[in-house]
């Protein structure tokens, strides 16, 4: 059920009897005018995503978009110089484009410009004008659909993300860098205030979600999510490996030396991790657990998605602090704990449930059985392997990533499934940064080369050709505008096509068309080209779906 772009523009030219130049002179040159002005309008009105692929939320969600960024470049880190140009250049477009252009949440300081410090949870990524990429006044979002609403899970990646750009861009002073650690560091000073919103002097707390209002935050929900804690550690955990880099020690960074930052995100980081601790320890089996209630207390049941998280977050957050760190002996001690209770629960099974009742030491499977639980727990087992050195818990996720292949994979896409069963699936940033995330730390229990080869091809079909990049700029290969097509190229190209026969010149007009929307041929459109009149800004969105059949295609006989 695929929509063409071009229907309009064809059956104009089925309405031509002759080739433009068979016609008499004046004919001629009215066909080639209404030829002419049927092409500016395919041009300034198409929308490729919209047209021919399937956005299921195209909003931006600092939570999804940052996760996905975080994870993209910690998989570019490791790879071979090309792809690792070209994951960074995609990275710090969609960076600058987040943080110093769309006006989404709290701004910096007076004459920083539009860029933020702690972003909204979501927002749409359509420019409010027709942007104009070399002019960044142009380049703002249209405000109109922001919510002024911020969680921890969002200030979590979003710290994690703008961190880890830093460090990777190590070496390589430049405003994008130094615009990002600003906003890193006013982001956390932003989050120590939220830190008092929730819960009491015993266990101070960022509640799981609040609002901006009339100038000041309003709880909008007073528990405690425990995916949102474990956000906040890891983006917290980068922040403080950021500001141990020795080419920030010398220059203050706003108002203050990087090494008295770190102590502040050193004392933050366990005050989060104690308080995470008072209020979601299991006391009987010393899981963590799913949430705390202000009123009801601590829930019962850890999700099998926020089971593996807690163990990769607790393994990132032992590997950044010193062996001599007290609060590392805590952090690595939990890890234990927790990874050997999972280990408990799961060993008499090949994949994970939805949820474990801690309770009565049960487990609710759900009615589908979804890949992210399966890919939290695998991540979570290697990364608690390697923080420990326990074989066992490598051995364990094998195990499982083995029983995921055999059910989620598509070998049609060369890609996991969503969820179990499903020939079109959808995938969010979160989903896809996890995925790759899990074929990262596979890729020394698979045989050399082939984690990073489905890495690839996950990246390739998610974020490109299923539009979860909805669109490029000029940094990324985008360069031309449709107004410079149409001033500088579309003359020539009518003149082209006037001598062809009738049935040519669709062919012609089709090439030239979808040539300027991925003038990179990489599959991601350009701006203008992937949000309409004001175009998209480069962002990973929300949610877009991706074929996933059980059946390879027979080709076609030529």
């Amino acid at each position: 059920m695929k929509r063409t772009a071009l229907l309009p523009l064809l059956a104009l030219l089925a309405c031509h009897a002759a080739p433009l130049h068979a016609q008499a002179p004046g004919k001629d040159a009215k066909a080639a005018q209404e030829l002419t002005h049927a092409i500016e309008r395919q041009v300034l009105s198409m929308n490729v995503n919209q047209d021919l692929k399937y956005l299921i939320d195209y909003h931006f969600s600092t939570f999804h978009g940052m996760y996905a960024y975080r994870e993209l470049m910690r998989w570019a880190q490791t790879a071979p110089a090309p792809e690792r140009e070209t994951l960074m250049a995609l990275t710090r477009a969609g960076l600058e484009a987040i943080v110093r252009d769309s006006g989404m949440g709290l701004p910096l300081d007076k004459g920083a410009g539009r860029a933020v410090g702690v972003l909204f949870d979501k927002g749409l990524p359509r420019y409010a004008a027709r942007p104009d990429f070399s002019d960044p006044a142009t380049l703002g979002w249209d405000p109109a659909s922001f919510e002024r609403t911020v969680s921890p899970a969002a200030l979590g990646q979003s710290l994690g993300a703008k961190a880890l750009f830093v460090q990777a861009e190590r070496g390589t002073p430049g405003a994008t860098r130094d615009l990002l650690l600003a906003s890193a560091l006013q982001e956390f000073q932003t989050l120590l205030a939220l830190l008092e919103r929730g819960g009491d002097s015993g266990a101070r707390y960022m509640p799981a979600a609040l609002k901006l209002e009339t100038g000041g935050w309003a709880v909008t929900d007073a528990s405690s999510a425990l995916y949102g804690q474990l956000s906040l550690l890891q983006g917290l955990a980068q922040l403080h490996a950021t500001l141990a880099l020795p080419e920030l020690a010398n220059t203050p960074h706003v108002g203050k030396p990087a090494a008295d930052w770190r102590k502040d995100v050193r004392r933050t980081l366990e005050r989060v991790f104690d308080s995470m601790l008072t209020l979601h320890r299991d006391a009987r089996s010393g899981s963590l657990v799913r949430s705390y209630d202000p009123k009801r207390g601590a829930a019962d049941r850890i999700g099998a998605d926020e089971a593996g998280y807690t163990l990769e977050v607790l393994a990132e957050l032992a590997a950044v602090l010193p062996r001599a760190d007290g609060l590392r002996d805590k952090v690595l001690r939990q890890l234990a704990t927790q990874a050997d209770d999972l280990l408990a629960r799961l060993a008499q099974r090949g994949t994970a449930p939805r949820a474990f009742l801690l309770g009565n030491d049960r487990v609710f499977d759900g009615t589908v059985m979804r890949l992210d639980d399966q890919l939290s727990i695998i991540a979570g087992l290697l990364a608690a392997s390697e923080a420990g050195g326990q074989d066992r818990h490598a051995k364990k996720a094998r195990e499982m990533y083995e029983a995921a292949r055999s059910t989620f994979w598509s070998d049609a896409a060369g890609i996991f499934r969503s969820a179990a069963g499903q020939a079109v699936s959808a995938y969010d940033g979160h989903l896809f940064g996890l995925t790759l995330a899990a074929w990262r730390r596979l890729d020394r229990a698979l045989p050399a080369g082939e984690a990073r080869r489905h890495g690839q091809r996950h990246i390739e079909v998610v974020l490109k050709q299923a539009g979860l990049q909805q669109a490029e700029g000029p940094a990324t290969g985008e360069p031309r505008q449709p107004e410079t097509f149409i001033r500088d190229e579309l003359p020539d190209l009518v003149r082209r096509i006037a001598t062809l026969k009738k049935d040519e010149q669709a062919n012609e007009i089709a090439a030239a068309v979808k040539a300027l929307s991925d003038q990179n041929g990489d599959g991601v459109p350009g701006c203008r080209f992937a949000g309409g009149a004001f175009g998209a800004a480069p962002v990973i969105v929300t949610q877009t779906s991706v074929k996933t059949p059980f059946e390879i295609p027979e080709r076609k006989a030529p």
